[in-house]
Parts: C-alpha cells; sequence; structure tokens
C-alpha cells in the first residue's frame, strides 16, 4: 500500500504544475497587454492635421502677413470647420474678430476680400450689431442704415449707408459674444465715423432696393 500511496503522490505532484502553469502563462499575456493599452494611451499621437493658428494676439480688423500666421498641428477631430491649411491662403486678408495666440484662422474670422470690386478704394469693416433677433433678417448685399443709442438718451445715425458683405459665423459657447458681427462695404470717411461709436450699441434699418 506504501508503494501505491507513493505513486500516487508523486503523480499528484507532477501534475499540479500542469495546472498552474496555463493560469501563469494567461496572467502574464493579460499584464502585456495592460502595459501595451498604458503605454498607448499615454504616447501622444505624432498624427494630426496641420492648420493655421495666429502667432500672437491680433485685433480686428489686421492686415494678416506670414510672420503673423503659423501652422500648428491639430487632432484631426478637433479641427474647426473651414479652418485654413495654408498661410497664403490667408496672407493680407484682414480678421473681422480679435484673436488670440494660438486661435485657429476660419474663414468666418477673415474678411473676404472678394466683396471688393477691383480697383474699389472702400474697405471692408466689421461691426457688430446689438439685435440678434433683426439681425436674421440681413443677407449679403443688402444695404443698411446704422444707428447708435446714446448714453443720454436718444440716437443718432452713424452711417447713411453701408452694404453687408457676409455675415460672420457664431461661435457656440458661452464665450461667445452677444449680437451679430457682419462685415460691411464703406468708405474710409464712413469707417473712420464708425470708429467714433466704438464700445456703443449699434442698430440698423434695411434701406431699399
Amino acid at each position: 500500500m506504501g508503494i501505491f500511496h507513493r505513486i500516487r503522490s508523486s503523480s499528484s505532484s507532477w501534475s499540479r504544475p500542469s495546472r498552474i502553469r496555463p493560469q501563469r502563462i494567461l496572467a502574464a499575456i493579460c499584464l502585456a497587454c495592460a502595459c501595451a493599452l498604458a503605454v498607448w494611451v499615454l504616447t501622444p499621437s505624432s498624427a494630426g492635421t496641420a492648420i493655421v493658428v495666429a502667432k500672437s494676439d491680433l485685433a480686428p480688423g489686421t492686415e494678416l502677413k506670414a510672420q503673423d500666421l503659423t501652422l500648428t498641428q491639430f487632432p484631426s477631430d478637433l479641427v474647426p470647420d473651414k479652418a485654413f491649411r495654408s498661410v497664403d491662403e490667408v496672407k493680407g486678408r484682414a480678421t473681422s474678430a480679435g484673436l488670440s495666440k494660438g486661435s485657429p484662422l476660419t474663414s468666418s474670422i477673415v474678411l473676404d476680400q472678394q466683396a471688393l470690386p477691383k480697383g474699389s478704394r472702400d474697405l471692408l469693416m466689421p461691426i457688430r450689431l446689438a439685435d440678434d433677433a433683426s439681425a436674421a433678417l440681413l443677407q449679403p448685399g443688402q444695404k443698411i442704415r446704422l444707428f447708435s443709442s446714446l448714453p443720454d438718451g436718444g440716437s443718432e445715425i452713424v452711417v447713411e449707408k453701408v452694404t453687408i458683405a457676409r455675415l460672420v459665423d457664431k461661435p457656440e459657447g458661452i464665450a461667445a459674444e452677444s449680437g451679430q458681427l457682419v462685415s460691411v462695404i464703406l468708405s474710409a470717411d464712413d469707417a473712420g465715423r464708425v470708429a467714433e461709436f466704438a464700445g456703443l450699441p449699434i442698430s440698423f434699418a434695411i434701406l431699399p432696393r
């Protein structure tokens, strides 16, 4: 009996490693997968899309030069709609709003120079209209008269007639400014007149065609 007992004990000890070994292998595989996943998550991806951003803070109406712009890699799923991919596309055009360093340049915040007839001495100027609801009536090509509410009451005509060049798309989010931003075509004298009312609410009336 003692011989058979020793044989059974030996066979049990031989089979035990065979039961443990697959478990250890599985644990090692799981650990390797976990490490690989951690490295993949923590390693920044070099893939992306190069878009044009402001190289420094830019004021509204700035005529853009090559030194004002740079290309930066953005994650492809975070690239804004209508973002510019080449500095040459933007160079020589003007901003319709202020930009902070690193802000992407999109077609909604760069004035369309093609809105001016060839050889025209007129200017394109961004103006923020106070009434969002009324601004929904506007379309490019319409002529409007600009008014301003005065601090001591009443209103005053700012400019008798300007032409709407483009309605600038409003950014979404809590940082978005109230009022519709439009680019208008006007003379240099009228642009100076509008500048006198900076900071005051601007309203408008649509002129007949």
